[in-house]
């Protein structure tokens, strides 16, 4: 590709390059000529008696100092390139419209003085110009391939610019490959200890227990208070109105069946008062105080009536109190309760590796999809690279395609 850009470019750089002197030379010879105009202008100030021609050498060595300043602007460009060349063009089309300007508001003030040197102040400014058109001409005609060499360069670049964010993404993805690797050693070996606590005795009698507790309080609110959470909150409010008389204990009781059913159903304080609770929920919705419609209020009474007239309330409170003393006992064991705190601390290692391996696992699907648009970029930009070397050297080229990268494993 390097060998087609300087097919393309080498002929019009050498002529670019020789405008380029030139115009430097102008511009040389242009600051010489206004540095040498405006010693003269000192020494005629010195050498006058005069005022009118005083005045005169004053203004000439004013003016050349001004046209010094402004050729002191230009920067004339290190490289030969389209754009480079167009600024300097540019450059030096302002410059001599500044020293046009000069000129000529310092020849209206002169009245006869200096007329050779206006004159040759004329001839500089006149190759500065002449200098700018035939950068004009030149960028119009032969050196537009040093703007097909800048396209073909700019695609280039952003083949090479694409391929190296490939590859940082490439070591982006090994470093997460890695990371992958680490946190699912991380979580087995956490899994095999969590497995080996499980499997102690005690632990797994205490794991049990808490299984059962949590079973019985699952089963406790969504089949033995089915329908009566919302009866439940309207008995509170009317007994907070004073419109139900229920006692202050067993209002605190129905305020913690409300918050929290099954352990207020095994605590000392407040399960004796379910079974009072119920019977004021019965007479309330028989008075017609909670305001049910006739299907609703008889779908709780089914429900009040199961519970009220079996003994399966009792049966399920002194299990599930059984259950708690078991845990309690269990916990009072030293060992078994060392060893239940580190299962607790090892699952919320566990959660956090889980928890860590899935973000690495969502920053690689996003990596991956990031890879596939560059490599489809890259390749998009390789065909258009080809077709512009064609349109401009009347030359089939083929550029060298990398293996596309591999996508990291998920």
């Amino acid at each position: 590709m390097t060998k087609e850009l300087d097919q393309l470019v080498k002929p019009t750089t050498t002529k670019g390059q020789k405008l380029l002197d030139e115009s430097n030379r102008a511009l040389g010879e242009a600051r010489g000529y206004f540095e040498d105009l405006a010693k003269k202008g000192d020494r005629d100030m010195a050498g006058k008696r005069d005022p009118v021609s005083y005045r005169a050498a004053r203004l000439v060595g004013h003016s050349a100092r001004e046209a010094s300043q402004t050729l002191s602007k230009v920067e004339p460009p290190q490289e030969v390139a389209w754009d480079n060349l167009k600024a300097f063009k540019d450059s030096l089309s302002g410059v001599s419209r500044s020293l046009r300007d000069i000129r000529s508001r310092t020849v209206a003030q002169l009245s006869g003085f200096y007329i050779l040197d206006m004159r040759s102040f004329s001839g500089v400014n006149d190759r500065i110009a002449k200098q700018s058109e035939r950068l004009l001409h030149f960028l119009e005609g032969d050196g537009s391939s040093l703007q097909k060499a800048r396209t073909l360069t700019s695609v280039l670049s952003d083949v090479q610019n694409a391929r190296k964010e490939m590859y940082e993404r490439k070591r982006e993805a090994n470093s997460l490959a890695q990371s992958r690797e680490a946190l699912a050693s991380q979580s087995a070996a956490l899994s095999a200890e969590l497995v080996k606590l499980e499997n102690n005795g005690l632990v797994s009698e205490l794991l049990t227990v808490e299984k059962n507790l949590r079973s019985e309080s699952r089963h406790f609110r969504t089949e033995n208070l089915a329908h009566l959470k919302r009866p439940l909150r309207r008995l509170r409010d009317l007994s907070v109105r004073g419109e139900v008389p229920l006692g202050l204990d067993e209002r605190e009781a129905l305020g913690l069946y409300i918050q929290s059913p099954y352990r207020s159903f095994l605590s000392s304080k407040a399960g004796p008062h379910l079974q009072s609770i119920l019977e004021n929920l019965r007479g309330a919705l028989g008075s017609g105080k909670l305001g049910f419609k006739p299907r609703k209020a008889a779908r709780v009474l089914a429900q009040l009536e199961q519970l009220t007239s079996t003994g399966e309330l009792l049966v399920r409170q002194t299990e599930g109190r059984s259950l708690l003393t078991r845990r309690r006992r269990l916990l009072q064991d030293s060992n078994c309760r060392n060893m239940y705190e580190l299962r607790k601390q090892t699952l919320e290692k566990l959660e956090t590796v889980k928890s860590e391996a899935t973000e690495v696992q969502a920053k690689q699907f996003a990596l991956d999809e990031k890879s596939a648009l560059l490599s489809t970029r890259i390749q998009e930009l390789l065909m258009l690279l080809e077709t512009r070397t064609k349109q401009y050297t009347g030359k089939e080229v083929q550029v060298e395609r990398t293996e596309a990268l591999p996508v990291s494993p998920r």
